[in-house]
């Protein structure tokens, strides 16, 4: 809790050792609140924390919204250039902050956490005031990477229409991007587009190491306007991998998102995509399932929140039918720390907290609870099969067929989500068809434009003039394979 304005120029994580293996990622929140909400917000900086969406978890956190730092396994951390900060406490309120950890605990190991973030602050003004965008695939059962390839390409849209909304007249200037996937990746871009010309890539990794996750300095800061519209691609391999892989937060399962860093600050928070839920469903060849319209399959995967969550579950496990042939995820126990494991995993929002649709799935790599329990009526060469198991026994050798999903879902229609910090739809969620780009002859590769933050020399000198400010877990039980806990420190 600050009570001066100060800027956040720079964090490091702070691992608990042995634990090593169990933080994934980390998220820091700004709190965003109305002046009688301080008191309410006083009231929990002792909480010990809670798992994330959970039924325990306090309702105000969910004000907890605008994406302040993120931190990913192998990142030693970041320091913002010396015209950009990141205000705190603005309008000489108290700043309040809640910290998400996601843990990945495979094998059910208990332990105890008090892993965090320690953030270095500033009173000295900056000449621009900084923020954090997220741009990418959401979150959800439905990003759908084939198993048995060498190479697999997804990509998250965000359209013009965003920009032209959220960004100021004379744009804003990319400072550097984290790139985020999990095991599966191995390789990663910021594609930028004008007027359907492409231009030169904001950031790209061809060599992705999943334990090497470090944010990357823009050697020259990138100007994008409103109107421009940003592509993020991952390709993916999957070579040793029997079953699809469905997108979540276990590391088994797969991500695709940017991170971006830049000035001046506006209050966009993030600008993802996904499949839309009809389309998605017929471009696999499905047309019906039991006892369900897709109508209401749809809402299953748009949803507004965990008890709706709740509700469209219990549903499908009522209406399905039920069949030989259903394949369901694997039951693990539940231990620890009174949270109820099964509402938590079906509760569980996007990175960002997006209310559109839930992770809903199982622990291991195929996963996907509700895909496994949705059953195909028609057609009738696909009739009595879990969506799931039809996912599972596609000839995904057949290079032809492979190639044909991953190009529907690239450049087919993409579902757009445009939020600002407070969690609200800037325009309605809209089905946008990718837009057909011209590439640019000027093109370079971002290889010769990024560095690593962590080789910018001796930051001893800048960090003996910043006030440390150490925010640091309370203890908690590592239970999930892969889960969120959340604090507000």
């Amino acid at each position: 809790m600050l009570k001066y304005l100060p800027y956040y120029l720079q964090y490091e994580p702070l691992i608990q050792r042995g634990n090593e293996g169990f933080v994934h990622h980390m998220l820091l929140y700004e709190c965003v609140e109305a002046p009688e909400s301080t008191i309410l917000f006083e009231s929990y900086v002792s909480h010990r924390g809670t798992a994330c969406y959970g039924p325990n978890m306090p309702a105000i956190w969910e004000k907890c919204l605008t994406p302040v730092l993120a931190w990913a396994i192998g990142s030693q951390g970041e320091m913002f250039p010396s015209h950009v900060g990141l205000p705190l406490a603005e309008d000489h309120r108290s700043t309040f902050f809640m910290l998400e950890t996601h843990y990945d605990n495979p094998m059910f190991r208990s332990a105890v956490d008090s892993s965090g973030v320690r953030v270095f602050y500033s009173n000295k003004l900056r000449e621009y005031d900084g923020g954090m965008l997220v741009s990418g695939i959401t979150v959800t059962p439905l990003h759908v990477i084939p198993p048995r390839q060498p190479q697999y390409h997804t990509v998250g849209y965000c359209n013009s229409l965003c920009t032209q909304r959220m960004f100021p007249q004379t744009g804003i200037k990319v400072v550097s991007v984290l790139l985020h996937s999990h095991l599966a990746g191995r390789k990663m871009k910021l594609r930028h587009i004008r007027d359907k010309q492409e231009l030169s890539l904001i950031a790209k990794d061809d060599n992705y190491d999943f334990n090497y996750q470090q944010s990357r300095t823009l050697q020259t800061e990138v100007l994008v306007l409103p109107g421009d519209e940003l592509i993020t691609e991952c390709a993916y391999q999957t070579l040793n991998r029997t079953d699809p892989t469905l997108g979540g937060y276990s590391t088994r399962q797969e991500m695709c998102l940017a991170f971006l860093l830049y000035y001046p600050r506006t209050s966009m928070a993030s600008c993802l995509s996904m499949t839309p839920v009809k389309y998605f469903f017929e471009t696999f060849g499905v047309k019906k399932f039991y006892n369900i319209t897709m109508d209401a399959v749809e809402r299953m995967f748009l949803k507004l929140g965990p008890s709706d969550n709740e509700q469209l579950n219990e549903q499908v496990r009522l209406l399905t039918y039920s069949t030989s042939t259903t394949s369901t995820s694997p039951s693990f126990p539940v231990r620890g720390d009174d949270m109820d494991q099964d509402v938590n995993n079906r509760a569980i929002y996007t990175l960002q907290q997006m209310k559109d649709f839930s992770e809903d799935q199982g622990p291991g790599v195929g996963g996907g609870s509700l895909l496994a329990q949705l059953v195909i009526k028609e057609p009738k060469e696909f009739c009595d099969k879990t969506f799931m198991s039809h996912l599972h026994e596609l000839p995904w050798e057949e290079q032809l067929l492979t190639q044909r999903i991953e190009d529907t879902l690239m450049r087919g229609q993409h579902m757009v989500f445009c939020r600002r910090w407070d969690d609200e739809l800037v325009i309605p969620a809209m089905f946008s068809m990718f837009p057909n780009i011209t590439k640019s002859q000027d093109m370079t590769s971002c290889q010769s434009c990024c560095k690593d933050r962590s080789q910018q020399g001796n930051t001893a000198t800048q960090l003996a003039t910043l006030s440390s400010l150490t925010v640091l877990l309370y203890c908690c039980i590592l239970l999930l394979q892969s889960r969120r806990d959340c604090y507000s420190p």
